[in-house]
């Protein structure tokens, strides 16, 4: 009799035990991918990578992290080529997404965005932003560099406009401190007169999980935006 029960209750045991570590990662991921999906209109659902230090901590929910990446998306008005989410430890109520068959969060996820900027997005957006004509834009770890044409006594200059990205009042801007004319820098008094029109603002609105841009850096090619992400609900969908 006790080694039909055994026959019986060890491979219910194991299931109990093992059928955590192979259903809950792949059902959280493809919601948490699910709802980003959603809420951001993209075409595919986005690579998700959920973690849990030690192992056996998800059994009752508890995960250390993970990532959520998305590549070729708009966000904020702006077109990334890559935007990640590396998300804070977070815990889930494991019974009650196993009975509900969708992920139940104990609270919204979190965690820290980085998004990387194209050159040709950055050139975009500056000639969106600029009162004066954008040929192109080089972007480098030291900075950006504008290439327009400006007007002084009657007479157009083609000229290379140094500067950086930065934050102002949750807008990116470009702030000028350089300007050379082929490769002869311009006087300062000058210069100040003729970049008067360089200065270029452009909002990042329209970011979704109430996100907030902190920071932003300039690198070979690309900038790249740094923030945070306070908020992302799961199991609600819009439209249902």
């Amino acid at each position: 009799m006790r080694s039909v029960v055994a026959a019986v209750l060890v491979p219910l045991l194991v299931v109990f035990l093992i059928g955590p570590y192979t259903f809950l990662p792949s059902l959280l991921e493809y919601g948490v991918a699910r709802d980003v999906k959603a809420r951001l209109g993209t075409e595919k659902l986005p690579d998700v990578t959920l973690k849990s230090d030690p192992p056996w901590s998800m059994l009752v929910g508890a995960f250390s992290g993970g990532r959520i990446v998305m590549k070729n998306t708009e966000l904020g008005n702006i077109r990334a080529k890559k935007a990640r989410i590396y998300l804070d430890s977070f815990d889930i109520d494991v019974w009650a997404t196993i009975r509900e068959g969708r992920v139940v969060d104990r609270e919204p996820l979190s965690g820290d965005l980085l998004v990387t900027v194209p050159e040709e997005e950055v050139s975009r957006l500056a000639r969106a932003g600029s009162e004066i004509p954008v040929q192109d834009v080089d972007v480098h770890s030291d900075g950006v560099v504008v290439r327009s044409e400006v007007s002084a006594l009657g007479t157009q200059f083609l000229v290379s406009i140094e500067g950086v990205p930065a934050l102002r009042d949750e807008e990116l801007v470009f702030e000028p401190h350089g300007l050379t004319a082929a490769g002869v820098p311009v006087p300062d008094k000058l210069a100040d007169r003729l970049l008067s029109g360089t200065h270029f603002e452009y909002p990042l609105d329209r970011l979704p999980y109430q996100t907030s841009i902190t920071g932003v850096d300039a690198e070979d090619g690309r900038i790249v935006l740094n923030g945070k992400v306070p908020s992302i609900p799961l199991g609600a969908y819009p439209g249902g």
